[in-house]
């Protein structure tokens, strides 16, 4: 069966597996993100559908248990019914996992994370989901860089000629 989508999207469940496999794991959540907010928007359904694996040590449990929580509070943020996978045991963590574990960071942690990774036992932060798409009306749009005239390039050639003499 072709697939409806022109491109091929990022799965939360291919987030889990590259994880596990040794990716990056911002690379491959930046993925999926990207997918969430830009190129697959039309098909959020499609990129949650599927479960991520629960994994099978620490460092894989934590990793699926936090793909559930990111599910989690994106269909929160975007009013998107949220699939009953992300509710199993498998996706909750029975010890707190600090993703900064400085104890300096704790009490940030604790104030900021959003409450469907608190849930789970996860301590990222506030802004561990934070996106241009979302911020922009906050913050507005910053000007953009202005294009250099003609003139002002050849005044800038010809002070460095001149500094060069």
């Amino acid at each position: 069966m072709k697939s409806p989508h022109p491109y091929h999207i990022h799965t939360i469940a291919e987030v889990a597996t590259q994880i596990y496999q040794g990716e990056d794991p911002w690379f491959a959540l930046g993925s999926f993100l990207h997918d969430w907010w830009c190129d697959a928007a039309d098909y959020r359904q499609d990129l949650i559908v599927e479960p991520p694996p629960s994994g099978t040590s620490l460092e894989e449990k934590r990793w699926a248990a936090f793909c559930a929580a990111v599910v989690e509070e994106l269909c929160s943020r975007t009013n998107i019914p949220c699939p009953a996978w992300t509710n199993k045991q498998d996706y909750f963590l029975e010890q707190p996992w600090f993703y900064y574990p400085q104890a300096s960071q704790r009490e940030w942690l604790l104030q900021t994370t959003p409450e469907s990774f608190k849930r789970r036992n996860i301590y990222v932060g506030g802004s561990v989901l934070d996106n241009k798409y979302e911020l922009q009306p906050d913050f507005g749009s910053k000007p953009r860089w202005e294009s250099w005239s003609e003139q002002e390039l050849q005044n800038l050639l010809s002070s460095n000629e001149t500094s060069l003499a």
